[in-house]
């Protein structure tokens, strides 16, 4: 059965050591992937340039857009906040799928938007998507396992995770929600699923957003668009300074230990360097700023 699914991928190089795994699941099921990301992570500090280039080099079969952040300028006709609000920096995550959207070929007709630590099992989801009515639907919240620390602590509690919904269904606009996802899901009309499982009634994603090392969660908890949402790097500290008790401090949820489905923390990608010279005419890659996307969008110029 040919299913005509376009997977949109927020992306940012604190996620390096998910992407090929994130892209890999994602192929089996999906006949366009379109990676997004933006110049610098959203709390103005620039992006790793060599991994950029080095994601962009290792997966040419994907499209990706490279999108320039601003400080006051904001993408789209329609924004819910102002740059002095404390939701701008949350806005962009939106924006990363607002603008990988526009970037759809015209003949997909169902979109999955996911993030980069949220790994698919892709024969399974492609199971499922021969197996089950999913086309009679609007919308589905697919349902994950979280797992905090290491790929072997997996939450008895399962959570929704990505998005796949019909792309007819949605008017781009809405894509711009303050509670991204979840917003989405809630806003659009006709029949939806929030905790979509596989044929076997289990979870379809793997959620590693907390499977990291010490520095990088404090990273990722400075520079990205939720940073004011908790005092992270007191959380972070508090964590790391006992071993892991089965349950988190983040979100109090409880763990099991299981065998590693994946496991992220196998990637070492320190020091990692493009093997050939940076190249700024890669044909897999699209760069846009407000400019020529509004070209691209309203006057169909491409960028």
């Amino acid at each position: 059965m040919t299913h005509r699914i376009g997977t949109v991928i927020s992306y940012c190089t604190n996620d390096f050591r998910f992407l090929d795994m994130c892209i890999e699941e994602a192929r089996v099921f999906s006949s366009q992937v379109i990676v997004v990301v933006a110049d610098h992570f959203f709390n103005g500090e620039p992006e790793n340039r060599l991994l950029l280039d080095l994601a962009y080099r290792k997966h040419p079969d994907c499209l990706f857009v490279e999108f320039t952040y601003s400080e006051k300028e904001p993408y789209g006709l329609y924004c819910p906040v102002l740059p002095s609000d404390a939701d701008w920096a949350h806005y962009w995550h939106s924006t990363s799928r607002y603008i990988g959207f526009h970037f759809l070929e015209e003949e997909i007709e169902t979109v999955l938007f996911a993030d980069a630590d949220e790994i698919h099992d892709g024969r399974r989801l492609l199971e499922w998507l021969d197996g089950f009515e999913y086309r009679s639907y609007d919308a589905f919240r697919l349902a994950g396992y979280m797992y905090f620390r290491s790929a072997r602590y997996r939450a008895l509690s399962w959570l929704p995770i990505s998005l796949l919904v019909r792309k007819e269904s949605i008017a781009p606009e809405i894509l711009l929600d303050l509670w991204e996802r979840q917003g989405i899901f809630e806003g659009l009309a006709g029949k939806k699923m929030k905790q979509a499982v596989g044929l076997d009634g289990k979870p379809l994603v793997h959620h590693f957003s907390w499977v990291r090392t010490r520095e990088e969660m404090l990273f990722k908890t400075r520079s990205w668009g939720h940073r004011h949402d908790e005092n992270w790097s007191e959380l972070i500290e508090k964590e790391f300074s006992l071993p892991f008790r089965g349950v988190d401090s983040f979100y109090g949820l409880h763990y099991e230990e299981v065998d590693p489905w994946r496991d992220p923390l196998d990637c070492d990608f320190l020091g990692c360097e493009p093997s050939l010279p940076l190249d700024d005419d890669l044909e897999n890659v699209v760069r846009i700023d407000p400019k020529s996307f509004f070209k691209f969008t309203i006057l169909k110029k491409k960028p």
